[in-house]
């Protein structure tokens, strides 16, 4: 990901998310839970290396991720879709 912030994020990955949900989940929807909570880390991952602040405590990274998902529930496609945590 070579966006500069989670919005670009979004506006790169939303397409491919909505693709996603939109072939899988027709039949195995369950099976997308797994898929969306590795992305959701892997975002967290990218704030750890993104800003220097969460670097160091992955317990800072995820509160920052969790604010950002309480704070724009629709910013990613399968946070809107309720693939939350």
């Amino acid at each position: 990901m070579t966006s500069n912030s989670i919005v670009g994020i979004a506006k790169i990955l939303n397409p491919m998310i909505r693709g996603w949900i939109n072939y899988y989940a027709k039949f195995r929807k369950s099976m997308l839970h797994g898929v969306f909570k590795l992305l959701n880390n892997r975002l967290v991952k990218w704030a750890r290396k993104r800003y220097k602040r969460y670097k160091t405590s992955i317990k800072l990274a995820y509160k920052w991720f969790f604010r950002i998902q309480e704070q724009f529930p629709n910013l990613f496609y399968h946070w809107k879709m309720g693939y939350t945590k």
